[in-house]
């Protein structure tokens, strides 16, 4: 039986336009997933059919800059992490979100997915992005909608399960009048010192000594 869409829709909000209507009913709610995906529960994590109907049924379409891949340094092996001998290398773990206008960092957010293309560009969000939300890019062409949240939902920044599993349950209950109640984690020291610049802003190695 294929499922609709039954709640109500605030004016304005991401669901109030018929595309998206029709995108999330189709790809969303009556959507199935092969036994690799549900065992890595990414219907639960990245395409929860409640917190992405609730997130925007409630919310509008904001439009965001986003940076992808940064600098960091890795241990030369993970084998030998013990050793304090890093280089960097690129990673694309999670992405940044910016203000349009002016170039501010907004939040920096990962997901159990990810359609995001290196090293920047610009995409809809839709939510609290210093919490969580839901986004949408269109990578060659083809719409893709997830739940992403805040890097700072998790005690460990690099925990991605972590994140989406927090972030999956904070979109269910989300509404624009009432703050998540939910803790947000400083970023580690640690964690802080091995990150270089996006490299949107430096695409060539950084010296050493940066």
């Amino acid at each position: 039986m294929t499922m609709i869409i039954d709640v109500p829709i605030r004016p304005g909000a991401a669901l109030s336009d018929p595309k998206t209507r029709q995108f999330v009913e189709e790809n969303i709610i009556n959507a199935t997933y092969d036994f690799s995906d549900r065992y890595r529960k990414i219907p639960e994590l990245a395409y929860n059919r409640e917190g992405i109907v609730n997130v925007l049924a409630n919310f509008p379409w904001q439009e965001y800059g986003y940076k992808k891949g940064r600098w960091q340094r890795e241990p030369i092996s993970w084998e030998i992490d013990f050793l304090p001998f890093r280089v960097w290398e690129k990673v694309y773990r999670g992405f940044l979100l910016t203000d349009i206008a002016t170039g501010e960092e907004i939040s920096e957010v990962r997901g159990a997915v990810s359609s995001v293309m290196p090293p920047s560009g610009r995409l809809l969000f839709a939510g609290d992005p210093k919490y969580a939300g839901v986004i949408n890019t269109m990578p060659d062409g083809e719409r893709r909608i997830y739940i992403v949240g805040s890097i700072r939902l998790a005690r460990n920044p690099e925990s991605v399960t972590e994140i989406a599993q927090r972030a999956s349950e904070l979109t269910k209950t989300m509404v624009p009048e009432r703050p998540p109640q939910v803790q947000l984690f400083d970023l580690p020291a640690k964690y802080l010192k091995r990150l270089g610049p996006w490299l949107a802003d430096h695409p060539g190695k950084p010296s050493r000594r940066s």
